[in-house]
């Protein structure tokens, strides 16, 4: 047997980036094994100096990327990899949020515990995982770096870094804090469910390449052009179950109960991080398959994705009324706001993927911004995360409350801020395909959020503070804060800028 390899497409600078992020990873690794190293300081300053190479890799590698008006030619190692500005857009996205949990090293791992490095390298392979599934070109591909990123927020998850050393085993039960076994459990909830999905989403691209005889991405759009009898049942079936193992990813309904749980319980650095980064990675798959690879089946799967969107939307918001817990509320949050992205998806169109692309980019500084507030704010215990914790905020530190209440009228989306720009060229992109019905559901789904955005300003403003201290800001936190305000701002001034940025970065 004679194996031909194609070395012409190896190109190995459009994988700087993600090479960058795993040299990063592996040299905080054996640093961590020196003791004078071995400290939240310099782990989390090497990881923040490669994380920031990485970034100016990708914003350098954006501009001369292939593009789907160029003509040429993203794929490279054989295509099971793309190489493209949408690839580069969300490498962007995944770096930037990966900040979020180098900052909350102030507090994440305890000066004892002895996985300091461990914490570090997680997160920088979470990324690399992320990035790769955005540039995916087959399914094949698509699964290993899903699943790469997907074990390390596992194990991430289920970091005892606030109260812990590393050293716990399940007799000390007893004695650990709220805040270890909450940790625990959420692990153990992320693991169980995350394999079931995971199994389901093998068994779709399994049936899917049994259908249509390959696994490359954009052969399969090809192939569904050009032959009908691609368009069978083992491709229905298998797109059914792939799009299930994805809707766990991005917290669809009803596939999201493991959601509120898992970001309670996990460290809150990595419920930031896992808050916008997660569902990036899969969106960038979900358009890819279904923008690029089965489009001409759109009206097979267009009434799944139609009554997802409406029923997440819906369900996010309702149940996010009921949360004390500032954590679960931006949880179910998070919910209906991948309901608002499906919507992007349901369009089918340029403008529709585009829109995805401005929305997760106001959505990554909306959230890193409000869970950093949160992070500032949070105390010990069970009510740690409480909305009581923002009570008189105003009075304490009145920077902070303001920057709170840009991030909830962004999420809520208010004008003019980005959180309404990115509704606003969803909700177009749908009318414009003839989709007004999720269009109405949206709007619905909108003013109900409101409430609950809403309450928490009126906490921060017409509440007094039960003798609360004012705040400790960290840098690194109050850096996250001012950026994300300022980004918020400057999208909501300028959106027609990056929408064409946006547009700018399609998919082949």
């Amino acid at each position: 047997m004679e194996i031909n390899i194609n070395f012409d497409d190896m190109n190995w600078m459009a994988l700087g980036p993600e090479l960058t992020v795993i040299f990063t990873a592996l040299a905080v690794l054996l640093l961590g094994l020196k003791k004078e190293c071995d400290t939240n300081r310099f782990l989390s300053m090497v990881a923040l100096a490669g994380t920031a190479a990485a970034l100016v890799f990708s914003l350098a590698l954006w501009s001369d990327a292939p593009t789907a008006g160029n003509g040429a030619s993203p794929g490279m190692f054989s295509n099971a990899l793309i190489h493209d500005r949408f690839a580069q857009t969300f490498n962007i996205i995944f770096l930037i949020m990966s900040l979020f949990a180098f900052f909350g090293s102030v507090r994440y791992p305890l000066a004892d515990n002895r996985n300091k490095a461990e914490y570090f390298a997680l997160v920088l392979l979470a990324v690399s995982g992320m990035m790769f599934l955005a540039k995916s070109g087959t399914l094949i591909t698509a699964f290993i770096s899903l699943e790469i990123f997907s074990i390390a927020l596992y194990i991430l998850c289920g970091f005892s870094a606030k109260h812990g050393t590393g050293r716990e085993g399940p007799a000390d039960g007893a004695q650990l804090s709220w805040e270890c076994l909450a940790s625990q459990e959420s692990t153990v909830k992320y693991l169980l469910t995350g394999a079931f999905a995971s199994a389901i989403l093998v068994y779709g691209m399994a049936l899917i390449y049994a259908g249509t005889g390959t696994t490359e991405i954009r052969t399969i759009g090809t192939l569904m052009q050009e032959n009908p009898y691609m368009k069978n049942t083992l491709v229905f079936i298998g797109m059914g179950l792939m799009f299930s193992g994805m809707a766990f990813k991005v917290s669809l309904v009803p596939f999201h109960s493991w959601t509120p749980d898992v970001y309670q319980g996990a460290p809150t650095p990595i419920t930031g991080f896992m808050s916008v980064a997660t569902k990036a990675a899969a969106f960038a798959l979900i358009a890819r398959v279904f923008f690029t690879a089965l489009p001409d089946i759109q009206k097979v799967w267009m009434p799944i994705l139609f009554g997802a969107s409406a029923l997440t939307m819906l369900v996010g918001n309702t149940a996010a009324i009921f949360q004390d817990n500032v954590k679960r509320m931006l949880a179910y949050s998070g919910v209906a706001h991948a309901g608002y992205l499906l919507i992007g998806i349901v369009a089918n169109s340029e403008d529709g993927v585009a829109s995805i692309l401005f929305y997760l980019g106001a959505y990554l500084f909306m959230n890193v911004g409000a869970f950093a507030v949160l992070f500032i704010l949070e105390g010990e215990g069970q009510d740690g995360a409480s909305i009581n914790r923002f009570k008189g905020l105003a009075k304490r530190n009145p920077l902070l409350a303001a920057a709170m209440t840009l991030f909830m009228l962004s999420l809520a989306g208010f004008p003019p801020t980005a959180g309404f720009f990115g509704k606003l060229f969803l909700f177009v992109a749908a009318i414009k395909a003839g989709y007004v019905l999720i269009t109405i559901f949206a709007v619905i789904a909108s003013v109900i959020s409101v409430y609950f955005y809403l309450r928490v300003i009126v906490m921060m403003y017409f509440h007094e503070s039960e003798e609360e201290p004012a705040p400790a800001v960290s840098p690194g936190m109050g850096a996250l804060v001012g950026v994300s305000s300022l980004a918020i701002v400057a999208i909501g001034l300028f959106p027609s800028g990056f929408m064409q940025i946006a547009l700018n970065s399609l998919p082949f």
